[in-house]
């Protein structure tokens, strides 16, 4: 990473090199400006995309902008992030700051918070979110429905965790029905990443940034294996070339997270951006979405139908990655040593059966069955695919080696992920999660995880094999402590 004041990122260019052929959908973000000083560049980017934009002024003196911001205080040294912001904008742009709050200790994505949002950007120039991942895909909403309504303002964010790596990507993460769901939003015209800002953060974000960062290890191989069964048609190498370049160097500055180095914060917030404009431009999360995000989502689940404090979602991310990556470790071993061509489990695609599994283990999140309901809809959608490819998936295990190969090379051990989130100080099993997390609510969000999403991963075949029983759910689990218990023990 440059140690210039900031750099301006070449996107273009770095996605021309990996998609030649431009197989990839375009990058909508115009500037990725990092560095210890980028939040100088905010105004200056702002006047340099609003004359690119031409944004009309609706007969005022100066452009109108909203200013998004949450009520949680973030400081660069001793400076008020937000009050900073806000004074270089006004100096010449006319500011509305709106302060979004929902009543929670931490604000949620909910459908009131994006009105509130929407209405403000309404009739504005540009808005400029400031804030972590939260206010950015909020942000993003907001964009989007105003210019739905009409004239779509500029959109700039100030990244001040590096907790996440939705910033730069065209989707947001919401929540309804008590269930999280991605829904398409807008790109960021501009996203400013100030590191010294992001390494004043609270380092347990900066770590949970690095979790995140490990999805990356794994959630390539479940988005591949459902491209080769058939229920996925959006996987494309190009996007899983550009991933590749972007992890290449982790273990190298993953020590630098631990000890909040400016270098290795730097490094953080450029790779997470990258890996953001990687979701964006392939069209879906499940490149870098698979197991590991599921039971996150599951967590956040039981935790928020019971009014209980949520965890980081990169923490809680790095943690499933190790139990992911188990459980493709479990599946190469198992196939391998096979003797008989596999066969399906007549009763994974029951479809009574699956409906009382789902409602079974999502009751204990919501009495009502409503967030049960709406999993199910994704599920028995799932299934539907399932069967209408099931002699693709056949054939797929008849000819098991060649697969096996490809997705194996998508997938990093789980002993290598667990020493590199060590190494960054983030935790590398549920049990180090803040809020903890107790065997048996892990053990719950992990066995269940399949059951939330129309999303076909390692778990889903597993399932079909009739190997996700409860022992072997236990495998999984024991095989991830292991994993973790010597990646602590490597790092004394």
């Amino acid at each position: 990473m440059s140690t210039e004041t900031y750099i301006v990122e070449p996107i273009a260019e770095m996605l021309g090199a990996a998609d030649p052929e431009r197989t990839l959908a375009p990058c909508g973000i115009g500037q990725l400006i990092i560095g210890p000083d980028a939040m100088s560049a905010v105004p200056a980017t702002l006047g340099e995309l609003l004359a690119s934009a031409a944004a009309p002024r609706n007969g005022a003196a100066r452009a109108r902008v909203a200013l998004l911001v949450d009520r949680t205080p973030i400081l660069r040294g001793e400076q008020n992030v937000k009050d900073a912001v806000e004074a270089q904008l006004a100096d010449q742009f006319d500011v509305t700051r709106t302060v979004l709050d929902d009543g929670h200790p931490e604000l949620h994505v909910v459908d009131p918070i994006l009105d509130e949002a929407a209405q403000a950007a309404a009739g504005k120039a540009a808005v400029v979110a400031i804030g972590g991942g939260t206010i950015s895909d909020i942000a993003k909403v907001a964009v989007q429905r105003a210019g739905e309504a009409g004239e779509r303002p500029v959109l700039l964010t100030v990244q001040t965790a590096a907790s996440v790596d939705g910033f730069t990507d065209d989707v947001s993460v919401v929540l309804r029905n008590g269930v999280k769901r991605t829904v398409p939003s807008a790109w960021p015209d501009a996203v400013v990443s100030d590191t010294l800002t992001i390494a004043g953060a609270p380092e347990a974000m900066n770590r949970a940034g690095f979790g995140e960062m490990t999805s990356m290890l794994v959630a390539p191989a479940d988005w591949r294996l459902a491209s080769l069964v058939g229920t996925d048609p959006t996987f494309k190498p190009s996007a899983v070339t550009l991933l590749a370049s972007v992890g290449k160097d982790l273990e190298s500055w993953s020590a630098g997270v631990r000890e909040a180095r400016s270098d290795a914060v730097a490094s953080l917030a450029r790779a997470l951006a990258l890996r953001g404009i990687v979701t964006g431009v392939a069209g879906t999360t499940a490149v870098l979405s698979g197991v590991e995000h599921l039971i996150s989502h599951m967590l956040d689940q039981y935790r928020g139908g019971h009014g209980l404090p949520i965890g980081l979602h990169g923490a809680q991310v790095g943690a499933g990655a190790v139990i992911a990556a188990t459980a493709w470790e479990m599946l190469f071993e198992r196939l391998g040593g096979a003797s008989d061509r596999p066969r399906i489990a007549t009763k994974a695609l029951d479809r009574g059966r699956s409906r009382e599994r789902v409602l079974s283990a999502f009751e204990r999140v919501d009495p009502s069955l409503q967030v049960a309901e709406e999993c199910w809809k994704d599920f028995s959608a799932k299934l539907d695919a399932v069967e209408r490819n099931l002699p693709r998936i056949t054939a797929l295990l008849g000819d098991w080696a060649e697969a096996r190969d490809e997705l194996r090379g998508l997938v990093r051990p789980a002993d290598a992920i667990a020493s590199a989130l060590t190494e960054a100080g983030a935790p590398a099993a549920l049990s180090d999660l803040e809020p903890g997390v107790e065997p048996e609510l892990g053990r719950w969000a992990v066995e269940n995880c399949a059951l939330m999403r129309n999303r076909f991963t390692v778990v889903d075949l597993l399932t079909l094999l009739g190997w996700w029983e409860p022992q072997d759910v236990d495998e999984v689990l024991e095989r991830a402590v292991r994993a973790g218990a010597k990646a602590e023990a490597g790092g004394k």
